[in-house]
């Protein structure tokens, strides 16, 4: 009898919800990849975002390339690993929706047409199904797993410890919500380190050109905002990049 129970459940369809979100995505892996969403119709999300939703290490003013660096620009964050991610869009921080993050993109950055509530589904669906790059030295929590590198181990004891990255990046996303002001032109979102190794240059604008950089300019913030009296050797910062370029 348990046999034939487990035999009927076996045959039972996929649910509507499972079968609708599969199309779904496959609906916005479409849409991310088409330019008629632009309104030049040469843009599309893939733009900048190519290799299936990363980016294009390029800094921005609307859909113009500037310097990186340049105050007025914003640099393109990767996309992978965006379902489990905890922190706001946009680098002001400040939308909570997915949706009305890509309705913003596509209307003021692509100048498109305003697009339906199906089609922002669609993308939306397609975007939060995108994961994160490898990483096989991390557990499923995102922390270091035994057998890591001795650096890497060294650099995430650092990272949670006295480097202070936790209070910002906390695993397994390495993001948080709500803008924080670093002491870079005003309050900006804290971004996911999920992949970072492949996402320079840093920062909002794209000041930082290696994780060294961005670093050593971390820690002098944290160290002279919250009056410590740690000191990092550039050892410890050179552990602490590669526990970053491990994750």
């Amino acid at each position: 009898m348990k046999r034939l129970l487990v035999l009927a459940l076996l045959a039972l369809p996929i649910p509507a919800f499972g079968q609708a979100n599969v199309q779904s995505v496959d609906q916005g892996r479409a849409l991310f990849n088409d330019p008629k969403l632009s309104g030049n119709g040469q843009l599309s999300c893939a733009t900048c975002h190519p290799m299936n939703g990363h980016t294009d290490n390029k800094t921005y003013v609307v859909a113009e390339v500037v310097a990186d660096g340049d105050p007025k620009g914003r640099s393109t964050p990767t996309l992978w690993g965006a379902g489990i991610r905890q922190a706001e869009w946009s680098w002001a921080g400040n939308i909570p929706s997915l949706e009305t993050n890509i309705r913003g993109i596509i209307v003021n950055r692509m100048k498109g047409a305003e697009p339906s509530k199906e089609t922002l589904g669609a993308l939306a669906a397609y975007v939060k199904s995108l994961p994160n790059g490898p990483a096989p030295f991390l557990t499923a929590d995102g922390v270091p797993r035994d057998t890591a590198p001795a650096d890497v181990k060294r650099g995430y004891a650092l990272f949670s410890g006295k480097a202070g990255c936790m209070t910002c990046h906390v695993p397994a996303s390495y993001d948080k919500k709500g803008p924080e002001d670093v002491g870079s032109g005003g309050p900006f979102k804290v971004p996911s380190l999920r992949n970072v190794s492949k996402t320079g240059p840093y920062f909002h604008d794209g000041r930082f050109k290696t994780l060294d950089e961005a670093v050593t300019f971390m820690w002098d913030f944290y160290k002279k905002k919250t009056d410590s009296k740690d000191t990092l050797s550039d050892a410890d910062k050179r552990d602490l990049v590669a526990f970053l370029r491990a994750l």
